[in-house]
């Protein structure tokens, strides 16, 4: 992870308990993504803001996975990074839609994608993809005199109700988490996702088993135990009656 979006990550895990890694074996068949750390963050507008963050590293690759949710929908958000180079993957999906679309930047010429055979560093290779075509180009070209073409290209490999209700996720673009989604992917997608300039969006921390388990990511009895833990309520304490003794058998002065 990038950016604001690892710092944010980073200040996450210093502060939460994480469980050890259960081993690939006890993995639940068909999650590629078993929790390493897990948090809810809700911001009360308005608009409202909620989002889960679900991180976990393995020797291979780190995975963050965002679940959100605004006034204008829910989107599952995915971010992979290997351990080994600079490729980096991200996904997002609209869930009510069930559509996806994919951005990847690689940094080195990859026999999957032809169209990069001549993008040689510092420039990266932007690869999206959706479910209606595909399209890569250098990132730089983006910037350049053939930008608005390349724009109405991307647009074009999502649905046009995808790209609609897709302006619902602005509400949540100051999150830091998301931060590397928007300038060279969202955006190029719709300028009006656009990372807004500002601070991040900044919200108390909240339970979020019942908000995850929505998505289909539910906790895992540990988790909801710690889940528990941190969010116990303080003990009842009994206000004083009027006219009690202290221990020294005084009344009220």
């Amino acid at each position: 992870m990038r950016g604001a979006g690892r710092a944010s990550l980073l200040f996450l895990l210093a502060l939460s308990p994480v469980a050890p890694l259960p081993s690939a074996a006890a993995a639940e068949p068909g999650r590629a993504l078993v929790p390493r750390g897990r948090w809810h963050l809700e911001a009360p507008g308005p608009p409202e803001v909620r989002w889960s963050v679900l991180f976990r590293r393995s020797d291979a690759e780190d995975e963050t996975r965002l679940l959100v949710e605004t006034p204008g929908g829910r989107w599952s958000l995915l971010s992979k990074q290997p351990a080994s180079g600079s490729d980096t993957r991200e996904e997002v999906t609209d869930t009510a839609l069930g559509e996806t679309v994919s951005r990847v930047l690689t940094h080195a010429p990859v026999v999957l994608f032809p169209e990069c055979a001549s993008v040689r560093p510092p420039d990266a290779c932007l690869v999206l993809e959706g479910t209606r075509g595909r399209l890569a180009a250098p990132l730089s070209a983006f910037s350049k005199g053939e930008a608005a073409a390349l724009r109405r290209k991307a647009s074009a490999v999502v649905s046009p109700d995808f790209l609609r209700r897709l302006r619902g996720l602005a509400p949540a673009l100051p999150i830091a988490d998301l931060a590397f989604y928007s300038e060279d992917f969202l955006a190029l997608l719709d300028p009006a996702l656009a990372r807004p300039k500002g601070p991040p969006l900044v919200a108390p921390r909240r339970p979020g088993c019942t908000f995850d388990a929505s998505f289909g990511w539910p906790c895992t009895p540990d988790e909801r135990r710690r889940e528990e833990w941190l969010f116990r309520r303080p003990a009842v304490v009994t206000p004083e009656r009027t006219g009690a003794r202290d221990e020294g058998g005084r009344g009220p002065s």
